[in-house]
């Protein structure tokens, strides 16, 4: 998945401006972060980057770069630790 549309995704779930979620945003910290944000986060992941990734390996995700890793790394079948 490529970062740009990532984090745009990221900014849309959240509604936030476009551009606010960068690579380096700890997403516990990211506004709106919620219980009901984090399940719509599970759902755009299956939904628009096409893989789904366990709940525990998107919560061990401290930044959304780090989560961007994971989800390349399932795309293209490696195990990101």
């Amino acid at each position: 998945m490529e970062n740009s549309k990532f984090l745009e995704l990221l900014d849309e779930l959240f509604e936030l401006d476009v551009g606010t979620i960068t690579e380096d945003s700890v997403l516990k910290e990211t506004p709106g972060w919620s219980s009901l944000t984090f399940v719509g986060l599970i759902a755009m992941i299956d939904e628009e980057c096409g893989v789904a990734l366990p709940p525990n390996a998107i919560l061990s995700s401290r930044t959304a770069g780090e989560l961007l890793v994971r989800i390349n790394a399932a795309l293209s079948g490696r195990s990101a630790a």
